[in-house]
């Protein structure tokens, strides 16, 4: 998903995915709701796994930024 993009562009959008990842769980616990039952709250953390994934393929291939 994440794979064609250079350092800079995964780290605008890892920044952007962060932010909404915190304001949902801000909401969902005001809510009381578990984080962990809501998908967009888990779709969230999937991206920012896989943005962690791509960005270390390309620290490990040493592709420049």
């Amino acid at each position: 998903m994440f794979n064609n993009l250079n350092l800079d562009e995964l780290q605008a959008r890892e920044d952007e995915i962060f932010i909404k990842a915190i304001e949902r769980k801000w909401t969902l616990d005001a809510m009381g709701i578990i984080p962990t039952h809501d998908k967009a709250y888990c779709f969230y953390k999937w991206q920012l796994d896989e943005i962690d994934a791509a960005k270390a393929a390309l620290e490990t291939a040493g592709l420049p930024a």
